[in-house]
């Protein structure tokens, strides 16, 4: 999974990167090229799971996040768009982050709901400069060869650039089958997940008006302070953890960047258990047991037998496994059983 961190230049984006990535990066230098790096998810039930049974590894699921180069909005001194041209390096992502700023910090006043409306035009602008170019090419075919190889292709792109000259994301129509699969090869970022991110300063109070429009784009919501979550991951576990019960803060960034994108992507996680390793895996929801067990390894997918399920709550309440099965809550489930967030899953397969 890849969550792309965009935004407008002095929003405190690389600030965030370094808080839920711990990379440690400069800010404020600028830059044509983006930052990667992988981001353990953390979860306390593989906490507990690795506690029991004590294996060599724990192995956290994993979100890689890249941190694209903030830009200015409208056009720059040759004329061109900043934002089309930064903006290219999101088209390759799951879901997209936009950090918006809600401090002063010697940047000026914010302004974030002109802000969140600025980066949204932005990138229905990018993705208007893809449709045209297409309709261009696709006329310039029929001329030529007399007949398109899909022929419901320039209908469906003058839906889309009719909805993004009015400034609505393409998200918001709804397609079928053929049309997303037509679509699915622009990789257009209005189509992608959002999650607006909150930038405020230490201590300030939240931006009600940036939420509720926020929330009205249709994006999930999450209120931050970059710069005090970036010190923050710095610290032991320990002291970190003294430091957020200080401040009366229930959980870091990270967790809520992770919870947010797992909301944005429909995401789910199930857990493998044994004597050499405890690990989390990512799955969207309604996965079923053969696919799960295809991400673990192809052979497990391709000679999937059964697969032996118990609840994590379920495991939780009785202690271990032992328990577990004693109380009937074991189960065996076959090749159509939907895998549920949570689950503690045994693969039984045969190649």
């Amino acid at each position: 999974m890849q969550v792309g961190i965009i935004g407008l230049k002095f929003t405190g984006k690389t600030t965030l990167y370094n808080a839920v990535t711990g990379a440690g990066i400069p800010t404020g230098q600028g830059g044509v090229d983006p930052h990667r790096a992988i981001g353990q998810v953390p979860d306390p039930r593989l906490d507990f799971l690795h506690q029991q049974y004590l294996p060599r590894r724990k192995v956290n699921a994993q979100v890689e996040w890249v941190d694209i180069p903030g830009f200015q909005a409208g056009p720059s001194t040759d004329g061109d768009r900043e934002a089309i041209r930064f903006l290219e390096h999101g088209r390759k992502v799951d879901a997209l982050a936009q950090v918006v700023r809600c401090f002063d910090a010697g940047f000026g006043p914010p302004d974030p709901v002109h802000e969140i409306e600025t980066l949204a035009l932005e990138l229905a602008l990018a993705d208007l400069q893809i449709v045209e170019n297409r309709l261009d090419k696709l006329i310039k075919d029929k001329q030529k060869i007399g007949k398109l190889d899909n022929p419901q292709e320039p209908d469906l792109l003058e839906r889309f650039r009719t909805q993004l000259e009015r400034d609505r994301p393409l998200r918001e129509l709804e397609l079928h089958a053929d049309e997303v699969k037509i679509a699915a090869g622009f990789r257009f970022l209005t189509q992608k997940p959002l999650i607006y991110v909150l930038n405020h300063g230490e201590g300030a109070e939240p931006q009600s008006q940036a939420e509720t429009t926020a929330n009205r784009a249709g994006g999930e919501v999450v209120t931050i302070c970059a710069k005090m979550e970036e010190e923050l991951a710095e610290l032991s576990p320990d002291e970190a953890a003294e430091f957020l019960n200080d401040l009366g803060i229930s959980e870091p960034a990270l967790s809520r960047m992770i919870r947010a994108a797992y909301t944005t992507l429909n995401l789910q996680s199930f857990f493998t258990i044994g004597k050499d390793e405890v690990r989390a895996w990512n799955v969207p929801k309604g996965t079923k047991a053969p696919e799960a067990a295809g991400v673990i390894h192809t052979d497990m997918e391709r000679g999937f037998i059964r697969a032996v399920v118990v609840a994590y709550e379920d495991f939780f309440s009785c202690g271990d496994m032992a328990a577990a099965k004693q109380a009937n809550k074991v189960r065996e489930e076959g090749k159509n059983y939907v895998v549920q967030d949570g689950d503690i899953i045994e693969i039984r397969f045969n190649v």
